[in-house]
């Protein structure tokens, strides 16, 4: 009996998510983008312009990478005051993950060529952790080198994401974030390996790494499934570009339809079968929140398998930390004006078809990415009992017909995370890496 954490070979007779062209005309992109980014929050891009020999030679470096004795891999280690680095140690939604990761980020001075460790590249989620050249030959050239493609592909698809909701060249505020994003960007790249994982494997001895890398994978009991590679999450950004593996599909989204973008149908999960040349992209939270919840934030997981070991690396493009991420105003209904309620009947239609009076109100309180990020990364790192997720920022607001001088005071959030991120703002230095310990009082008040 197949596990139920395992891939199938049923799974190729699932749906597929969608596979998006990027070199089509501009008004076909913008459909197609929105219809993907609206239902599934997943598809795969053609003809991204990521040079295939740099995809070829991203992938040898990973390989190379994590082939490394693991004692060089520990020296990388990332630790409470730095998330960039390796681990084996992740938690995803307080639960223990079946991979090793090397994470690389923008530099805090936005300058590759300054040095790693110097103070200028410091920021909230640290500083980079390379091998040495000895150990890991043009590893880091390489890296950068697709760092800052990845980077300029999803400078690309966020005003095309913007177009498609109905955001044009001339409405400068609009726009704003996706064109701050371009120098404000905090991104990171990751790099995964994971191990094959015998089906009897406890979660126990996924915590078990032995001297020479490699994960324990002594058998237990084939009635319990095995750790999942990642558990069931939501990226927290705005997009993520996804280089997968070719020979291991482990990828799941979940197919749920509720609105209201809830876990569903625990056994509702389609594989995402990687297009030869193609990158696969998903949406993420703060897209969502931008969005005014049009464009899903997918849940999503990584099973194990048995036998093959999968590498992949998705690069998280994330907002400026100190961006507040708010609703657009051309994605809400404005139901605090008298004449826009009496001229609904009469609203026109964007450019995919949804009438404005369809719109839903503002669904979102602003969230700031640097708090947001913050505490994802604690909670990465150690098990604080602190969850934050894109429905503590939602909008209560009272029943029945609302003026817009009540609407303002009922207007709130039932989450403490909307008062707390203003008081991080208030004693946070963006410029610093962050210290799980430091803001600890805070986190957990």
């Amino acid at each position: 009996m197949t596990p139920r954490n395992a891939a199938t070979a049923e799974d190729i007779t699932q749906p597929q998510i969608p596979l998006i062209d990027l070199h089509q005309p501009p008004h076909l992109l913008r459909q197609q983008l929105y219809a993907a980014c609206s239902t599934w929050g997943f598809f795969q891009l053609l003809n991204h312009d990521i040079p295939s020999s740099l995809l070829s030679q991203f992938r040898e470096a990973i390989s190379s990478f994590f082939s490394l004795p693991y004692e060089s891999k520990l020296k990388l280690k990332r630790n409470a005051n730095n998330s960039r680095g390796y681990f084996d140690d992740e938690l995803t939604k307080r639960r223990r993950d079946w991979k090793e990761c090397l994470d690389v980020g923008v530099p805090g001075s936005r300058d590759w060529s300054a040095g790693d460790d110097a103070d200028i590249n410091s920021c909230l989620d640290g500083r980079n952790r390379f091998p040495v050249e000895e150990e890991c030959p043009k590893f880091r050239e390489v890296v950068v080198r697709y760092f800052e493609e990845c980077a300029r592909l999803s400078n690309e698809l966020a005003v095309l994401m913007a177009g498609a909701l109905g955001v044009e060249e001339g409405m400068e505020e609009e726009m704003g974030l996706a064109k701050r994003m371009v120098n404000d960007h905090t991104s990171y790249l990751r790099m995964n390996h994971y191990p094959p994982c015998r089906s009897g494997a406890s979660e126990k001895e996924n915590a078990d790494v032995s001297g020479d890398g490699e994960r324990n994978t002594a058998e237990k009991s084939p009635q319990e499934p095995p750790p999942l590679g990642i558990s069931p999450h939501r990226d927290a950004g705005f997009l993520t570009v996804l280089l997968q593996d070719d020979d291991c599909h482990s990828l799941q989204v979940a197919r749920f339809e509720d609105e209201d973008h809830r876990d569903g149908d625990a056994d509702c999960w389609v594989t995402v079968h990687p297009v030869p040349g193609a990158l696969t992209i998903n949406t993420g939270d703060m897209a969502m929140i931008w969005s005014n919840g049009r464009f899903r934030a997918p849940l999503h997981r990584v099973l194990t398998d048995p036998s093959k070991e999968r590498y992949s690396a998705p690069f998280f493009y994330n907002p400026g930390y100190n961006e507040l991420i708010s609703p657009l105003p051309c994605c809400c209904r404005d139901v605090t004006s008298p004449a826009t309620m009496a001229s609904s009947a009469t609203a026109g239609e964007d450019l995919n078809g949804t009438s404005t009076k369809d719109l839903e109100p503002k669904k979102y309180l602003p969230c700031l990415w640097g708090y947001f990020r913050a505490v994802r990364f604690a909670g990465d790192l150690t098990d604080l009992g602190v969850e934050i997720q894109t429905s503590h920022f939602k909008m209560v607001v009272g029943s029945g017909k609302v003026e817009e001088e009540k609407r303002d005071k009922e207007e709130k959030s039932s989450s403490s995370h909307v008062e707390k991120q203003h008081k991080f703002l208030d004693c946070v230095d963006f410029r610093e890496a962050f210290d799980v310990e430091k803001y600890r009082d805070i986190l957990q008040s």
